[in-house]
């Protein structure tokens, strides 16, 4: 670890998020968001008084010097106090995007404010200040990072359990990461020092320490955290005034919760919204969340579920979901029934977290990238076997995404198996989304194409032991080997054929159904497809695809961008609520089933003008209207996104330059407009056809 890997000065607010990390869930420990928005408020405020920027009695702020500290979580903060005491309108942006150092109003020392006022203030910043805090612990090489926003120590702290050491800082500064510190405090009486003595009476005071400690160990602190309440001398009016403001937004939440029932969506009796959901799932989601918010209820014969949808909803899952949301129930009885103990989709907290770990390079887009000529023979061997008939859009498309799929992570194709994959699939699917009875899953047909995976899913795991031909190759089945010798309860031996057999099953759903809409698209949109492939001509003239070139289809990208935006084929995610929680002012009870409408943002006309119209330029750099935060979700989001968005992505793009670089292909018939079938998942029902006219 060296000087430049942490340049920064670790903050108050830093510590307070680091004290609350929950290494093995992947986030941190579940605390009330106004708690943890108050604590970080304190801490900036306190940070901003050990740098002798301003002073406090019980009631009373005062502006010491308006100097710019240099950094970027206190300084739009100090700004905004010597604004304020100069009476300047308060209109510096939230702490991590303040104006450069240097720039802010300098008020005249002694200026006096109000100390709640500002606690009140500088926590409607919360969210921001969490986020800025957490980015710089990342760029410091103390926390870890993942795309589905799971964090934890870097390697470097938890060898060393201390901080890297800022440039220019003291001897002094190379401090032991902050847990180990502060129960060093609690549990064995070490007399800390005034900034430790401010993160523990700020930590009690917003009832941090409830998501950090058992509630015995808490009995066994209660009395050394009296005494550290005495010590905190700086920060006692802070913490003081910080432990009125999150009692009384308690009280206030509470107030509003029994006040604002929970909207519920009007249907018909018994039946509810049944009849109305099943014409277009997606179209009635969004017209409802249009008409009552982000949280609702609907009943569905007879049973009644929450709805999140839009954007704010989806703000929230992505931040909470882990900690409330848990998606064992909705799948666990499905997987029961194959004789699985546990699968990626229902695992929850620490073990879902180092399964996703492990899986996490085995679908990363690096992996694709790395086997363009091989994802590209499948595409001309797909083409080959299209000649002289009518072809069914979704099943090429699936297909080709499953021979890949399979060759790249387990050099084997399952071509000769396919259609024994895609009934199993489809009947998997169908029985849990449709409810069927299990006996589904005893039928002859489904009997026998099971039987045939499992026989070519052993003769994989046998040519990958010792003395196989792909012992040695380095893939996913020898990684899932390796994983069972060395932990057979995180991947038992009846999982294990499961789990080879996924890469020829995880994309049929997903990429191929998504595929066959970008197919579809650029069928209805000519003069798209002209510019595909005049991209497409362009990369082929150079030579062989690479992975630099496969990032230069810019044009491309940005239609595979509008098909999954402009056709989500999973609407709905299910969810059980594990723990009651408050969102949109209403508090959700747990044990609740919850279904998250994660991308009914995409229709929403202020996110994305004319929803419903297909439109690439919405990709552009003076638009990019994806780039809204959690506006564009189609692989999902929070702990459970998809694992292989990236090698997703790449899949789709390569392929479709591919096949119109190479094929001439129309649609069969020619007029045919689109309609989809909802089982076993929302995709193009089987009349969308094409045929081969053409080679190039």
């Amino acid at each position: 670890m060296t000087d430049e890997a942490a340049p920064m000065k670790l903050r108050l607010a830093q510590e307070v998020l680091l004290l609350l990390l929950d290494e093995q869930a992947g986030d941190l420990a579940s605390v009330p968001e106004v708690r943890l928005h108050h604590a970080l408020a304190g801490a900036v405020l306190m940070d901003l008084a050990f740098e002798d920027r301003i002073d406090t009695d019980l009631e009373k702020l005062i502006l010491v010097s308006a100097e710019p500290v240099g950094d970027e979580l206190l300084d739009p903060v100090l700004a905004r106090i010597a604004a304020s005491a100069n009476g300047a309108p308060d209109a510096s942006p939230p702490a991590g995007q303040g104006r450069p150092a240097g720039q802010g109003r300098v008020a005249e020392q002694g200026q006096v404010a109000d100390v709640e006022h500002w606690l009140r203030e500088v926590a409607k910043d919360g969210d921001a200040i969490r986020e800025a805090a957490l980015s710089r612990l990342v760029q410091a090489g103390i926390l870890e990072s993942s795309e589905q926003g799971l964090i934890a120590l870097s390697r470097y702290v938890r060898r060393a359990r201390r901080y890297p050491v800022a440039k220019g800082a003291a001897a002094g500064q190379a401090k032991q990461e902050v847990r180990l510190r502060v129960m060093q405090v609690l549990f064995d009486d070490d007399v800390p020092d005034p900034r430790d003595a401010a993160i523990i009476g700020l930590a009690d005071a917003c009832g941090l320490f409830d998501g950090v400690l058992a509630r015995d160990e808490l009995a066994d602190a209660a009395e050394r955290l009296d005494v550290v309440r005495r010590l905190d001398l700086i920060g006692r009016t802070v913490s003081q005034l910080v432990r009125g403001l999150v009692e009384e937004a308690d009280r206030a939440a509470e107030r509003r919760r029994a006040a604002a029932p929970i909207p519920f969506a009007k249907g018909l009796p018994v039946v509810g919204c049944a009849f109305e959901a099943r014409k277009n799932l997606t179209d009635f989601l969004v017209k409802k969340h249009l008409e009552l918010g982000p949280l609702f209820k609907v009943r569905f014969l007879g049973h009644e579920v929450y709805i999140l949808a839009g954007q704010e909803a989806n703000t929230w899952v992505h931040k909470h979901g882990k900690r409330y949301l848990r998606s064992f129930e909705p799948w666990s009885g499905f997987f029961q029934q194959l004789g699985l103990s546990k699968i990626l989709t229902a695992m929850d907290g620490g073990e879902h977290v180092r399964f996703r770990r492990f899986n996490a390079t085995l679908y990363s887009r690096g992996r694709f990238e790395s086997n363009v000529d091989t994802a590209v023979e499948i595409v001309h061997s797909e083409i080959d076997a299209w000649a002289g008939r009518s072809v069914g859009g979704v099943h090429a498309m699936q297909r080709i995404v499953s021979r890949q799929l399979g060759t790249i992570l387990t050099h084997s194709s399952p071509a000769d198996y396919m259609e024994d994959f895609l009934f199993f699939f489809d009947t998997l699917l169908t029985t849990k989304i449709a409810r069927r009875r299990p006996m589904w899953l005893y039928a002859r047909r489904f009997r026998k194409a099971r039987r045939r995976i499992e026989e070519a899913v052993a003769q994989v795991v046998a040519d990958h032991k010792p003395g196989g031909p792909w012992a040695e190759a380095g893939d996913m089945v020898n990684d899932l080997l390796e994983l069972h010798e060395s932990d057979p309860v995180l991947l038992p031996e009846t999982d294990l054929i499961f789990g080879v057999m996924t890469p020829y099953l995880v994309g049929l759903d997903t990429v191929g159904v998504s595929s066959a809409y970008m197919l579809y698209s650029l069928f209805k949109h000519p003069e798209v497809l002209d510019q595909v492939r005049a991209e497409a001509d362009a990369m082929f003239a150079e030579g062989p695809p690479t992975a630099r070139s496969l990032r230069q289809l810019e044009t491309t990208h940005r239609v595979a961008l509008e098909t999954l935006r402009r056709y989500p084929i999973v609407p709905v995610i299910p969810r059980q609520v594990s723990t009651s929680f408050e969102f949109a002012g209403h508090r959700v009870p747990a044990g609740e089933v919850m279904l998250v409408a994660a991308t009914v943002s995409h229709f929403v006309p202020e996110l994305f003008p004319d929803p419903y119209t297909f439109d690439i330029d919405r990709y552009l750099p003076d638009r990019a209207e994806h780039r809204q935060r959690n506006a564009f979700v189609p692989f999902g989001l929070g702990s459970h996104r998809c694992l292989g968005a990236g090698f997703a992505e790449a899949q789709i793009i390569l392929n479709f330059a591919t096949v119109v670089h190479e094929a001439e292909i129309a649609m069969d018939p020619p007029d045919y407009e689109l309609t989809t079938s909802t089982l076993p998942t929302i995709r193009p029902d089987k009349r969308f056809r094409f045929r081969l006219t053409g080679r190039r």
